[in-house]
């Protein structure tokens, strides 16, 4: 069980510690993933904030006409909030979806819940059917 878990302090960052600069931040993503992802981000963090609290959390799964408790909220927020501060700063996202990319997570209700929230602010474009 202590394997485990300094394995996953290791591999999700914690030993980065409270501040994390995208100099140190070990996020295996390119310039246009990290991009896409802090859309998503920006897509969840009502009000720019910075952060994605339990409040955005509440909203998005409301929005997705999803029934979920405060605790079940909680406990998305603690499988990615590294620095245990109660609040996904963008580089912990990122670190969530470079881990989802790598293999090292198989799944998150976060990631999932975010690439739903994303799609749905996304405004579909179709051509009007006309002729040449």
């Amino acid at each position: 069980m202590e394997e485990a878990q300094e394995f996953i302090c290791r591999e999700m960052g914690k030993e980065i510690g409270t501040r994390m600069s995208p100099e140190v931040l070990p996020v295996g993503l390119s310039a246009k993933e990290v991009l896409e992802f802090t859309k998503r981000f920006q897509a969840l963090d009502g009000g720019r904030k910075g952060y994605i609290g339990i409040n955005d959390l509440r909203r998005m799964m409301k929005n997705l006409g999803e029934k979920i408790s405060d605790e079940q909220l909680h406990e998305m927020i603690n499988e990615v909030d590294l620095n245990r501060n109660g609040q996904i700063e963008l580089q912990e996202f990122l670190v969530l979806m470079s881990s989802i990319k790598s293999g090292h997570i198989v799944s998150s209700r976060l990631a999932r819940a975010a690439e739903r929230e994303y799609e749905k602010t996304m405004v579909s474009v179709e051509r009007s059917g006309g002729g040449l």
